[in-house]
């Protein structure tokens, strides 16, 4: 607001100092003209200064303990207090120190996540049957953020259900069951009802598909909104501490390729020239659906991203590669969980106007995490799509949208025994 007003009262300026050089009186320049003109330069540094610091105040500031509980290592100041973090811990379990005395720092996150670490075994793959277990030991379940550490598949398709869509996983678990028998998908609850929790592990409870109800309480609580989709790069981060390559999947999305369809995705993602990323692009610009406001953070600009197309996240492959965990999923985190990266002030989500001239002009829609995903995307490949995506008509694309209603119309034909094989697609080449 305060740029807009200083912009106005710039125009003001300068317009004045037109029509007095038009209509002022002939000869030497006189003392208020040399004002106007002084006072105009300064207030046009002032307002470079403003936008200079205002860029500099764009930056992440991220508490070190979310990206410990996301499996990155710690810095290396934090890794140097480590050891005097165990002295005074245990100085103060002896009474030499108050617990006050503790340093709230990267390592304070450690002592918590290696006393979680006590809970690993529940989290490795918890599958939710006819019982369920005890009260205690669901609600150990429901503790799921401390990073896995155990022996990595080498693919997985992760998805993720919300309360209300058990419907779409069902159906997803079906699918994948149907048309990639030998894979493994993992769902990750992120707070679906113990009804529906039930329901899902009906169909999701044998070797090959198993349910994680992961905690996002220990992140912001911006993180859960379901507008910002904040959730999605965590959900993939943890995934990609379970297995070396991993397929994200949206639950509405279906297959009707097959296994060898799926292994000539997979080769191209490990390929020579790959950022370790395969997903597929879309007509519109990465301009079009970026609030400006998010290009500050990775001190870029809409203009550079005018001509990259935008690459959808409903369905994507990643490898676990370094390249992948310090250049695509760190930045990507971490503008996630930095509130005005995420969601900059005045974003939207809807009343998009994709009839503005010329196409690549912000839509007035703000993509979010999908946003912040191509943007780093973007800036990795040196602004080259095809390094990470393919177009979204292309025949290797082997996947296709089923809305919730239709999922759920589904399921309950289904489940009045009257059902016919029309009724779903995914069955069909």
């Amino acid at each position: 607001m305060r740029t807009k007003h200083l912009i106005l009262l710039l125009i003001g300026v300068i317009i004045a100092t037109i029509v007095f050089i038009a209509f002022g009186p002939a000869g030497e320049p006189n003392d208020s003209f040399k004002n106007i003109v002084v006072q105009t330069h300064q207030q046009f540094k002032e307002f470079q200064e403003n936008l200079r610091v205002g860029l500099e105040h764009k930056k992440f500031e991220i508490d070190p303990k979310y990206l410990l509980l996301l499996g990155f290592a710690p810095s290396k100041d934090a890794s140097s207090q480590q050891q005097q973090q165990l002295e005074l811990e245990q100085r103060a379990s002896s009474h030499q120190l108050p617990k006050t005395d503790l340093p709230a720092s990267a390592t304070k996150a450690e002592l918590e996540l290696s006393e979680l670490r006590g809970l690993q075994h529940a989290q490795d793959a918890v599958t939710f049957g006819g019982r369920g277990g005890s009260r205690e030991q669901r609600g150990q379940r429901r503790r799921i953020t401390t990073p896995f550490n155990g022996t990595k598949s080498n693919f997985t398709i992760v998805t993720y259900v919300l309360e209300g869509q058990a419907a779409s996983a069902i159906l997803l678990a079906q699918n994948i069951a149907a048309k990639l028998p030998s894979e493994y998908l993992l769902i990750y609850d992120l707070g679906v009802s113990e009804e529906q929790l039930r329901d899902l592990g009906v169909y999701c409870n044998n070797s090959r598909c198993s349910v994680i109800t992961y905690d996002l309480t220990e992140f912001p609580s911006f993180v859960g909104d379901q507008r910002t989709h904040a959730y999605r790069p965590i959900v993939i981060k943890d995934g990609l501490m379970r297995a070396k390559s991993v397929l994200f999947l949206e639950n509405h999305m279906r297959v009707r390729g097959g296994s060898a369809q799926l292994q000539k995705l997979q080769s191209r993602v490990i390929g020579d020239g790959s950022l370790g990323v395969l997903g597929w692009n879309t007509p519109t610009a990465v301009s079009s659906l970026t609030h400006p406001k998010m290009f500050d953070y990775f001190e870029s600009n809409a203009e550079n991203f005018i001509f990259l197309r935008m690459v959808d996240l409903d369905a994507v492959f990643f490898s676990d590669s370094p390249e992948v965990t310090e250049k695509i999923m760190l930045p990507w985190l971490k503008c996630c969980l930095t509130l005005e990266c995420i969601d900059p002030i005045g974003a939207q989500s809807n009343g998009c106007k994709f009839n503005k001239k010329p196409l690549y002009r912000y839509s007035g829609c703000h993509g979010y995490d999908a946003s912040a995903f191509n943007i780093v995307l973007g800036l990795t490949s040196h602004l080259d799509n095809s390094k990470y995506s393919l177009p979204s008509d292309s025949p290797r694309n082997m996947f296709y949208k089923e809305t919730l209603e239709q999922a759920t119309r589904i399921l309950e034909s289904r489940r009045r025994n009257s059902s016919e094989t029309s009724d779903h697609p995914f069955t069909d080449d």
